[in-house]
């Protein structure tokens, strides 16, 4: 059976944690994970919002005739253009670095490949919406349209789409709502803030890092030949041989070496590179870091001090809420690589399943 080519729209932020909206569209769906502060899902606003893109998509695709099949799920099959258009939607059209690419177009393909399994795993458990639920949500929409005084036939043609498009729309939002109504109590929201404590609550990590650069143009054998120098360097520091001062100012290739490494405190969003503000907040006072990396290179991390944050549940409720939906979406799409069969192909950027490392 030839593959199905998936068609994607999706608001993704490169690096970050809690994805507040996403969506997925392809032949049989269309999906929508925003929620307000009580955790519903605003499948509605989100739908009228986002398609409002859907010319400005077609266009766009028009403009990347890239027809490489990069990934597969079950018959389903992912093109490296909707990967890259996906990703310079997310960048506002900025160019990335030649260092930082890879990373950002292997997690754009780990979002849609996370998402179509979510929706594969909806179809094969019987959870499809009921013919009453996509009237309900048919007239919700249709109400809507009325007080913008639009109507639904003048919407789909003003944006490009069938009816069939949008029936498969509102099915996705019908059926991801009851999901996140089932998942995210008060209880699971509560052990979520309390196992990601550190992450939510405004705490700060004082760190200093070693910073292994690879070569201009370095093929990925070097890459592997820096984390096997840092792993060499960080026990050499836990035997006592060499300080991590010492360390950073003898092979350090970034400007804080002059300080042995330090950089200062820094806040768990929005300053590094997710990858090594990940490691940083795991880390507890005096502790070095197993090798970590970013697009920018190798480290080496170690934790100097902890500043407790003094936010609670209640401070930082949307953030947990974004946090349980990632969480749930997860669980299902590891549960659905069992039935479905994720293939990459083509040499396109992924990561190495479970991960967040780059394949070599």
């Amino acid at each position: 059976m030839p593959a199905r080519r998936l068609h994607h729209n999706t608001i993704f932020r490169p690096g970050a944690k809690y994805p507040a909206r996403s969506v997925c569209r392809c032949r049989r769906h269309t999906e929508c994970a925003g929620y307000d502060n009580r955790g519903r899902c605003h499948w509605l606003c989100l739908l009228l919002a986002l398609l409002c893109t859907s010319r400005l998509v077609a266009q766009d695709v028009a403009a990347r005739p890239d027809d490489a099949v990069v990934a597969t799920i079950g018959d389903d099959s992912i093109h490296a253009g909707e990967v890259n258009r996906l990703l310079a939607k997310a960048t506002g059209g900025k160019p990335a670095t030649d260092a930082a690419q890879p990373f950002l177009q292997a997690q754009v393909l780990e979002e849609i490949i996370s998402r179509c399994l979510v929706l594969s795993y909806a179809r094969r458990s019987g959870a499809a919406a009921s013919a009453a639920e996509l009237a309900a949500a048919l007239g919700e929409l249709k109400a809507k349209l009325k007080s913008q005084h639009r109507t639904l036939e003048d919407f789909l043609k003003m944006r490009g789409i069938t009816a069939d498009d949008l029936q498969r729309q509102l099915a996705w939002n019908v059926v991801w709502t009851k999901y996140i109504a089932r998942y995210a109590s008060r209880e699971r929201l509560d052990a979520y803030f309390q196992a990601h404590r550190r992450d939510l609550d405004g705490s700060r990590v004082s760190v200093s890092q070693i910073l292994l650069r690879p070569a201009a143009g370095a093929a990925p054998a070097g890459t592997a030949a820096l984390l096997a120098q840092a792993e060499q360097i960080r026990q050499e520091i836990t035997a006592g041989k060499i300080s991590f001062a010492a360390a950073a100012q003898k092979y350090s290739a970034g400007a804080s070496r002059e300080q042995g490494g330090r950089l200062g405190p820094l806040a768990r969003h929005g300053v590094m590179d997710e990858a090594f503000s990940r490691a940083a907040f795991a880390l507890e006072v005096g502790e070095v870091s197993v090798p970590v990396r970013t697009p920018f290179g190798v480290h080496l991390i170690r934790c100097d001090a902890i500043e407790p944050g003094t936010r609670q549940l209640a401070d930082v409720r949307k953030e947990v809420e974004d946090g349980v939906a990632r969480e749930l979406m997860e669980k299902l799409a590891q549960v659905e690589r069992r039935f479905v069969a994720v293939k990459y192909r083509g040499g396109f950027p992924h990561f190495q399943p479970g991960t967040h490392e780059l394949a070599q």
